[in-house]
């Protein structure tokens, strides 16, 4: 029979618990594929119905991407799609899908772009998920 020292046994378990550890971590992938994370606004993180963040906050005439971590999902901010839609008198309104097809969603690991030229708050929603809450703000500032 072969002994193990207490030492060796305590330098195997933090090992493994460290691997375990570093498992955990958020590398900033989307899931088995490793798809990269490179929107500002993260859609479905986790499977979750929200937006991450939930307020985000950029100035006139930047883009804001949003990325589709999970499928499902899309963005609307468009008043006459969703009662909890709100945007600046002047804006104009957008949306992921297609004028009219409020259902069309976004394919995990995809992304959509806006650029925000009015100055003021816009509330926008996942709109299959907007009765779970997922709801989320984009404050532009001038």
């Amino acid at each position: 029979m072969t002994r193990v020292s207490r030492r060796s046994l305590l330098r195997a378990i933090g090992l493994a618990a460290a691997g375990a550890v570093a498992g955990c971590t958020n590398d900033d992938t989307d899931g088995p594929t490793g798809t990269p994370n490179s929107g500002d606004i993260v859609a479905g993180p986790g499977g979750s119905y929200a937006f991450d963040p939930e307020e985000y906050t950029v100035s006139v005439g930047e883009t804001v991407t949003w990325y589709f971590a999970s499928p499902t999902h899309n963005v609307g901010c468009r008043p006459g799609d969703a009662p909890q839609v709100t945007l600046p008198d002047g804006a104009e309104p957008f949306a992921s899908y297609d004028d009219g097809a409020v259902g069309q969603t976004v394919r995990q690991g995809e992304t959509y772009e806006h650029t925000f030229e009015t100055a003021g708050e816009y509330t926008y929603v996942c709109i299959p998920h907007s009765r779970q809450g997922m709801v989320g703000t984009v404050v532009v500032e001038a």
